[in-house]
């Protein structure tokens, strides 16, 4: 019998403690586990979160060491754990570095299927720009599905491309931590809520996902502050970078034209989210 059906048939008779998106970091916190003498082992799979199971008598003190963690991963005792256990593990790597998660798009299908939506009617306003625009947006308000269609529309390549990997980056992590249904619902709810106030306050000629954009970048860094991660996605410096960029398009002096009551009301409604909703028990990263 070979390391990994063994791995398999230990985790089945030992409880899931959590899924953790760094394999380095599991492998660390359960070297340390077991310097307390907690059976805590990683089961490491291949473009998957890292699990760790606990058996049931050590379960609520593991639970407890993991969110001492959480908030404090480069602490020196467990790296020393480690060295005790002759396994030195990495833990200085891409902590804040934005990559685009491309081999989980299979198992983020709101992700995915919102990606070629934008792809599908960026083509289509190629071929027929004022057709797509006229079915769209945001032009008749009793024809209700027209308070989330905007979203779908992108005036330059520009505009897609950086929508796009903005989605693909934070999306695709809320939906891994959160579950589908919880993206979509996100993604209805802000899209609408964003469409409303550039629509209110300015006017029907607009269309972006960055409204959804700015809600998932307000939930994302603010959820991480109430909920630490050892590896969050957002860092402090491009936080104030996305608020400075937001300034400075009501200041209205960048050289190309935003939908900034959009990315507003986008912002704050991702903020009132994430004081409204916690992660899932088991999940303790993006």
């Amino acid at each position: 019998m070979n390391g990994n059906n063994l791995s398999r048939l230990s985790a089945i008779a030992m409880r899931k403690l959590a899924e953790v998106n760094n394999p380095a970091a599991a492998l660390l916190f359960a070297d340390y586990c077991k310097s307390k003498g907690l059976q805590v082992n990683a089961e490491l799979t291949p473009q998957a979160p890292a699990i760790l199971y606990c058996d049931q008598a050590g379960y609520e003190q593991a639970t407890e060491l993991l969110r001492e963690f959480i908030t404090q991963p480069d602490h020196p005792r467990y790296q020393a754990a480690a060295w005790q256990r002759s396994q030195p593990v990495a833990t200085s790597g891409p902590k804040n570095t934005v990559h685009i998660p491309w081999t989980k798009l299979v198992n983020s299908p709101v992700t995915s299927i919102m990606l070629v939506l934008c792809l599908l009617v960026y083509g289509w306003q190629q071929v027929s720009f004022q057709a797509a625009v006229t079915a769209l947006q945001l032009t008749e308000p009793q024809q209700l599905w027209r308070w989330f269609t905007p979203v779908l529309l992108h005036f330059s390549v520009t505009h897609l491309v950086f929508n796009l990997l903005w989605w693909l980056l934070l999306g695709a992590a809320v939906e891994r931590r959160f579950g589908s249904m919880s993206l979509l619902n996100f993604m209805v709810a802000t899209a609408v809520i964003s469409n409303a106030a550039q629509y209110f306050l300015v006017g029907t000629n607009f269309g972006g996902l960055s409204g959804v954009v700015y809600a998932l970048f307000g939930f994302c860094w603010l959820n991480q502050k109430r909920y630490p991660q050892p590896w969050p996605l957002i860092s402090d410096a491009l936080a104030a970078f996305m608020v400075v960029w937001l300034l400075l398009g009501f200041a209205d002096v960048l050289w190309v034209s935003m939908a900034n009551w959009a990315h507003l009301a986008g912002l704050l409604a991702g903020l009132a989210m994430a004081l409204l909703i916690k992660p899932p028990r088991a999940a303790t990263g993006y």
